[in-house]
């Protein structure tokens, strides 16, 4: 099934996690995705304590939440459009749920970003790593052998974290 896999610095993460932080704002994000979103935790020892069940949960996988809304914003001109539904998020309900002030988000954001609304969250009780992930896209590799052609299809499980997200195929959900 296709997901979607969002890098997510370790103080915000502590933020959805608790409960706190029910907003993702983005730069870029699929237009009416509607499906689950993988949490990855970044690495960062300055913050690695405020995630802790255990065991540092940076640079793991600790939770994913079902998207069922992204909101287009446009803080710029404190536009807020919505993509699924037609009644708006308040501006000021909207910062308070992403944890954000309307400077941090104009910083962040500048022109157009999206609001990714965040429900049915699940914490996993034993984090995941990057390896259990697999890109979305087929890593095929082709090889020229007297004259004839062999498509071979190679590992594509993940090595490296998305800088924002990416899609994944996830073998295990429901």
């Amino acid at each position: 099934m296709k997901s979607i896999l969002m890098s997510i610095k370790p103080q915000w993460v502590a933020k959805i996690l608790n409960g706190e932080k029910t907003i993702e704002i983005r730069k870029k994000f699929p237009k009416d995705y509607v499906g689950w979103v993988y949490i990855y935790c970044t690495k960062d020892k300055k913050y690695a304590n405020l995630i802790n069940r255990g065991g540092f949960l940076t640079g793991m996988v600790v939770a994913r939440f079902w998207c069922n809304k992204a909101e287009q914003i446009e803080p710029h001109i404190i536009k807020w459009e919505m993509k699924h539904e037609t009644n708006n998020t308040s501006q000021d309900e909207l910062l308070k749920q992403a944890c954000l002030n309307i400077v941090e988000l104009l910083n962040y954001c500048g022109g157009v970003g999206y609001a990714i609304h965040i429900t049915k969250l699940e914490i996993f009780d034993r984090p995941k790593e990057l390896s259990e992930f697999k890109s979305y896209k087929k890593n095929i590799v082709n090889t020229k052998i007297n004259g004839m052609i062999f498509e071979t299809e190679l590992d594509n499980s993940l090595t490296k974290a998305p800088q924002s997200w990416c899609y994944v195929e996830v073998e295990d959900e429901e």
